[in-house]
């Protein structure tokens, strides 16, 4: 049975456990980021429709800010952040493919020029979404409801925590914790569990923050999915 270490924050590490168990892996859950909310204020104005790049943004924000948002179309990224979005009251939901690149053109299709969008997000983010919005002149305003911190963990606990043996397969879901996991695999009292491990990217940017290892041992999503993320670990 193949070791995968599973480094996404909560709650979404514990789930993507639960798959794993399911098709036959062993998971490793060691969070290298974790997700803290953000006191959250709508900002003035009237908006035609919400974005939303990251489940994470609508599960961190409050009930009192969203309620008045929830009549009006909702842009999501993916089908994950879909079901979140429904979950918490938006009743027009378009989903993108999976990336803000993709999202940001829907956006313009859907709506009309000069349309206001309130862009749900948290403080750390890639700036895809934001950049292709500029470039097609689709006005927006930021709303930060969650932030992306580090997790720390002493040489002892991860000591203990590796002392079962190497890991054969590495979960990675963001740029950050790609270069998290650099530092962590990098240190000397546990390195040597690493030493083959594969690495599964969400996608190319994740891969990105891998700079110095072997590339050979690293897979890229062909969707940045976790379905896709997993169906690779399977073909492997």
């Amino acid at each position: 049975m193949k070791r995968v270490l599973v480094t996404r924050p909560q709650p979404g590490a514990t789930k993507t456990s639960e798959r794993l168990l399911s098709q036959g892996f062993l998971p490793l859950v060691l969070p290298l980021t974790k997700i803290v909310p953000l006191p959250a204020k709508k900002p003035n104005g009237k908006f035609d429709a919400v974005a939303v790049t990251s489940a994470n943004s609508l599960r961190q924000a409050p009930d009192t800010m969203l309620q008045s948002l929830l009549g009006l179309p909702c842009f999501v990224v993916g089908e994950a952040t879909a079901a979140v979005a429904r979950a918490r009251g938006f009743e027009t939901v378009t989903t993108g493919d999976g990336d803000g690149t993709s999202l940001a053109q829907i956006v313009v299709e859907e709506l009309c020029t000069g349309a206001r969008i309130l862009y749900l997000t948290g403080r750390v983010r890639a700036p895809d979404f934001e950049l292709a919005l500029r470039k097609s002149g689709i006005h927006f305003r930021t709303m930060k409801s969650y932030d992306t911190v580090l997790v720390s963990y002493t040489t002892d606990f991860l000591v203990n925590f590796f002392s079962k043996g190497r890991i054969d397969c590495c979960l990675l879901y963001s740029r950050w914790g790609a270069e998290e996991f650099m530092r962590l695999s990098s240190q000397v009292d546990i390195a040597h569990h690493f030493d083959n491990t594969s690495v599964f990217c969400l996608s190319a940017r994740v891969a990105a923050g891998l700079a110095g290892r072997d590339r050979s041992l690293i897979h890229v999503a062909g969707r940045p999915e976790e379905d896709a993320l997993l169906e690779l670990l399977q073909g492997q």
